[in-house]
């Protein structure tokens, strides 16, 4: 059996055995014959326009529309073609002159031949001229658009979109991207709207936003640096949905009111939660049994809200105690870990596997009773190493008890940018000594400081762990991909 390199380092296995030939046996081996000799390579070429107009519709597809038109130059088969496009992209920026821009998107939607617009990305200021923008809505709702991205700047007045966008029954992708109020008419119905994307918008009123943000068959919704002032209470409640990403504008609480909006996500399904925020607003997720990952990333805290903003995370990871991976910054700990009661009452996480940390600081209590709380974690992940403790301390004061996941189901630590302190080398072989299921521990060093002695008495420390503690493999990756094993 033979094997073949391949680009990917994989290799290929061959079922045949090769026969190998230099160039005078190719030579002489009267059946070879060099490629296209004695073909008139004019005969076997094809030319571009020979292919089938759905494949050069496809073709077009991928160009962008502004070059896509101009190939109605090239020939009468060209002419019209690109006005078969499915997908159609139309960007202000890419013209010298609005003039110019508006009198092409009037010309490309009204050529538009397609009897449906697959994916349509209109970006563009509106300013004085709110009519044309939304002509080219309802256009695109006409056409049956099922993907639609809209992104708007320069908003003048009271800027209102179309009814028609709000009840297009073909309409399974919405991204709306723009700095202002979203006004949205009193009656929504999106019955086919499975992902929503909403960038920089203004929530106006509490119904007609629950109704937009609780369509059907929605299954992923994304609320990005979006303002909720204007709302005090928002029930979201979409039984389909499996993703949710909230991240609010970074903000200082003692700025503003220090309570926002109240919301209350219902969502069986949900599989994936991602919450990155100040927590002005109180976020309330029901239970799911199918969640599989969660990241909660504070951003910024002021003093005055720490208690507020303490209570809020817990009742939200009391909510997430089946998630199967979880993912907590570092502010998230510290608020947590600041008050005392809370502490103590951390839920039990029985499905959790994966326990990712900005970095391990055990003179925060949070971190010790999250550890505690995993009986089947697997996998441990800093991402910021180690943070030094006192030098006084025995092993007894690190982990006592130790962790019941250490010594049943933590088969992978991974730390990243560990160097060989005294602190962190002894807390490194805690954790070695403890790990009795142990079977992967990966360093990340994102710096090297060669000809400094840091590698070198890294290495030596590693060696003596190795030689220490029980059969598991450690792997030291540095950057550009080089790596050390032992």
């Amino acid at each position: 059996m033979c094997h073949s390199s391949m680009d990917d380092g994989a290799f290929r296995v061959l079922d045949k055995p090769v026969q190998v030939m230099d160039e005078t046996a190719v030579a002489r081996n009267s059946n070879y014959q060099k490629p296209n000799e004695g073909l008139d390579i004019d005969v076997v070429a094809y030319n571009i326009n020979d292919l089938p107009d759905v494949i050069l519709e496809h073709i077009l597809s991928f160009v962008p529309m502004k070059d896509a038109v101009r190939t109605c130059v090239l020939s009468k088969k060209w002419q019209y073609l690109w006005t078969f496009c499915p997908n159609v992209e139309l960007c202000e920026w890419q013209f010298s002159w609005r003039g110019q821009f508006t009198n092409f998107v009037d010309r490309v939607l009204d050529l538009q031949c397609s009897s449906c617009i697959k994916r349509l990305v209109l970006t563009c200021r509106v300013l004085g001229n709110a009519s044309n923008v939304n002509s080219w809505v309802s256009t695109a709702v006409k056409r049956n658009v099922k993907d639609f991205t809209l992104r708007l700047s320069c908003i003048q007045g009271n800027f209102v979109l179309p009814y028609c966008l709000f009840t297009c029954a073909t309409l399974t992708r919405l991204t709306l991207f723009f700095s202002g109020a979203l006004n949205l008419p009193s009656s929504i119905l999106l019955p086919n709207l499975k992902l929503l994307h909403l960038v920089e918008i203004t929530f106006v009123d509490e119904r007609s936003t629950e109704q937009l943000l609780s369509s059907p068959v929605l299954e992923e919704l994304n609320i990005i640096r979006c303002n909720w002032d204007n709302l005090k209470t928002m029930t979201i409640c979409t039984p389909m949905l499996k993703i949710l990403k909230i991240c609010d504008k970074d903000l200082d609480g003692s700025l503003i009111h220090p309570y926002g909006c109240r919301v209350l996500i219902y969502g069986n399904n949900l599989e994936r939660i991602h919450c990155r925020s100040s927590f002005l607003n109180d976020y309330q997720v029901e239970r799911s049994c199918l969640l599989v990952k969660a990241h909660i990333n504070v951003r910024c805290c002021h003093p005055r809200r720490i208690r507020q903003v303490a209570y809020s995370l817990h009742k939200l990871l009391k909510r997430m105690c089946s998630v199967k991976k979880l993912k907590l910054s570092s502010t998230a700990v510290k608020v947590l870990s600041s008050v005392d009661e809370l502490c103590s009452h951390l839920p039990v996480f029985p499905n959790l596997k994966i326990l990712d940390f900005e970095h391990l600081d055990l003179k925060l209590q949070v971190i010790i009773k999250l550890l505690h709380n995993a009986p089947h974690l697997e996998t441990l992940r800093l991402r910021e190493g180690i943070k030094p403790y006192s030098s006084d301390d025995e092993d007894g004061v690190i982990l006592d008890p130790v962790p019941h996941c250490f010594s049943s189901h933590l088969r992978q630590i991974e730390i990243f940018d560990s160097f060989p302190f005294k602190e962190e080398v002894c807390m490194l072989e805690f954790m070695l000594k403890h790990a009795m299921v142990l079977e992967k521990f990966m360093i990340y060093r994102r710096w090297a400081f060669p000809g400094l002695g840091f590698e070198e008495n890294f290495h030596k420390k590693l060696l003596e762990m190795c030689s220490e503690s029980k059969s598991f493999q450690i792997t030291v990756i540095y950057p550009k991909a080089s790596s050390t094993i032992y």
